[in-house]
Order: structure tokens, then C-alpha cells, then sequence
């Protein structure tokens, strides 16, 4: 085994010298690019840049005995811990396969490519490669924003639907991310070279997304309360401006986010305790109204998401 020592080349740099024998073998020249790769401790130098070959990892969920909601909770976990294959198994599978195959087919990229009358089997076909959180993010961003417009019409016109149909594309886009993190956190690496980001960058995109996607399930339940309640026109409007300042709370938290303006999310949170203030007298003043509490308690939960939202920009 031959050893180098390694030299320190200006004030955040290190280099190290190749075998000869090893640049002659490998027929490389001047200027030539060599590729490296992290294997756990080790650091192993190629000449040629490889395509990362996705771990085919297999899974078998049985169902029998087994709520939808439960087989739900173990389809989930198996997508977002990257097994290509899933096999749903059982002599339960004709009867529950009504149920099982919506639940596949929400998760993005997963596709049921065998079934009988014992057996499911999802395969996986996305590629990381070409998977890009920051983008994704942007898409779960731009759906909330619609799903706040529409509730801020749910007194007018009753578009809850729409809104439940959008917290779900937020769902299927939060666990798509989840995954596409959990497979960065195990593949750090290729994590970094390919996107420039660390374990500490996924991290905080993990908060981001799970807090977003808690946003979008108040904003859902606001709405359906917005449905259930029965307040006058003028408690409507009051409502509706409260909306409005937690609407703009995400807005401007989000775009310090983007632009990692700390200052504006500091700004942003200065305002949680007087909104808040303002959701309890609301409370207060229409409290002996049937669905105000409820429809006041989520929108205070909204706020208050939404201010640990910010939290990620400024801590």
C-alpha cells in the first residue's frame, strides 16, 4: 500500500499527489477531470463520472386483518423510505383492493404493475437524478396560495371541494419530498454534487415542507368551518380580514425564505401576538355561536404554524 501526505494549499484547501504508475494506467493527461465519490469514510477516485444506480430495495405489506387506514400507514413509510417494489399481499387483497389502489396511485411515481386476487405490486419509477426540491417546494407553495383564495371566498361561494382537492395534491407533493430528502440524507454526496445541498440544507427543507403542509390542512379546515358557520356580514368581514393578515403572514414568510431575509421574518413574527390577540376577541365577542370556536381555534393554529414557519428562516 503506498501513502501520500497531505499538503495544505492556501487558507481552505488540501491537495494530495497521484501514483504516477496510476496516471499512466488510466492514460490521463494534464488537465484531465477525475470524479470522487464518498463511500461512508473512504473516498474513492474514478475517471469516468458515474450515474447514480438506485438501490432496488422490496418490501411486502401484508393486509389481511388490516383497516385501509392502517395498510395507508405502512404504504406510506415504505414510499418514503425509497423501496422500488412494494408488494401488498393477503387473501384480503380482492375485497380491499378498491381502497388500496387510490392510495397508490396519489403517490407520485408509484405504479401498481401486477395484481391478482392475493397480490398487489407497485413499482417505483422515479428518477433522483432529475428530482429537484427547490422546485417542488415552489409547487406545494403555489398551491397553498390558491387554496388561501379560495377560502377567502368560502362566505360567498362554496368552493371547499376545490380547497380539499388541493390539500391533497400538497400531501402527494410533501411525501414526494420526504423522500427525495430521506434518499439525500443517505446519499450526502451525491446530495451535494448534484444540487449543492448539505444535511443541514435537507433538514431545514424538511421542516419547511412539513410545516407547509400543516398550513395547508388549517387553511382546509378554516374552510370547512367557513361553511358551517352562520355569522352576519359584518362578522364575516371581520373573520375574512383576519384571514387576510395570516394569509399575508405565509406570503412574506415564504419570501423571506426565498431570499433568506432574516430581518423580514423577525418582522413577520413580531406580528403573531396581536393577531392572535385579535382571533381571541373575535372568540370572545361570538363565542355563543355554534362553529366559531372551532373556526377560530384553527385559524390560531394556522398563526401559529405559520410563525414557526418563520422560525426556520431566522434560526
Amino acid at each position: 500500500m503506498e501513502y501520500r501526505k497531505l499538503i495544505s494549499f492556501g487558507k481552505s484547501s488540501f491537495v494530495v499527489s497521484l501514483p504516477k504508475s496510476w496516471i499512466t494506467k488510466q492514460k490521463l493527461n494534464k488537465g484531465d477531470t477525475i470524479y470522487f465519490e464518498e463511500k461512508e469514510d473512504n473516498l474513492l477516485l474514478t475517471t469516468q463520472e458515474k450515474r447514480l444506480v438506485p438501490e432496488e430495495k422490496e418490501i411486502t405489506i401484508l393486509v389481511d386483518g388490516k383497516n385501509i387506514s392502517q395498510i395507508q400507514r405502512e404504504l406510506i413509510p415504505a414510499y418514503i423510505n425509497n423501496f422500488k417494489t412494494i408488494i401488498l399481499s393477503g387473501k384480503e387483497i380482492k375485497d380491499k383492493a378498491k381502497e388500496i389502489e387510490p392510495v397508490i396511485q396519489n403517490l407520485i411515481a408509484l405504479e401498481i404493475m401486477e395484481q391478482t386476487a392475493n397480490k398487489i405490486v407497485a413499482r417505483d419509477f422515479l428518477d433522483m437524478e432529475n428530482i429537484s426540491i427547490n422546485n417542488l417546494i415552489r409547487k406545494m407553495d403555489v398551491i397553498v396560495r390558491a387554496m388561501f383564495e379560495d377560502s377567502l371566498n368560502m362566505f360567498r361561494e362554496d368552493t371547499y371541494e376545490n380547497i380539499n382537492h388541493r390539500d391533497k395534491d400538497v400531501n402527494r407533493l410533501s411525501y414526494l419530498i420526504f423522500r427525495v430528502i430521506n434518499y439525500g440524507l443517505k446519499n450526502q454526496a451525491f446530495m451535494n454534487k448534484k444540487f449543492k445541498l448539505t444535511a443541514l440544507d435537507l433538514m431545514r427543507y424538511y421542516l419547511l415542507v412539513f410545516h407547509i403542509e400543516a398550513i395547508a390542512d388549517e387553511v382546509r379546515r378554516t374552510a370547512r368551518y367557513m361553511k358551517l358557520v352562520k355569522l352576519s356580514k359584518n362578522k364575516q368581514n371581520e373573520f375574512v380580514r383576519l384571514f387576510l393578515q395570516a394569509r399575508d403572514n405565509y406570503l412574506e414568510t415564504l419570501k423571506a425564505f426565498y431570499t433568506h431575509n432574516i430581518e423580514l421574518a423577525h418582522s413577520i413574527a413580531e406580528r403573531k401576538k396581536k393577531l392572535m390577540d385579535h382571533c381571541e376577541n373575535f372568540y370572545i365577542k361570538n363565542q355563543n355561536t355554534v362553529w366559531v370556536a372551532y373556526l377560530v381555534d384553527r385559524l390560531k393554529r394556522m398563526v401559529n404554524t405559520i410563525h414557526k414557519l418563520g422560525r426556520i428562516v431566522y434560526e
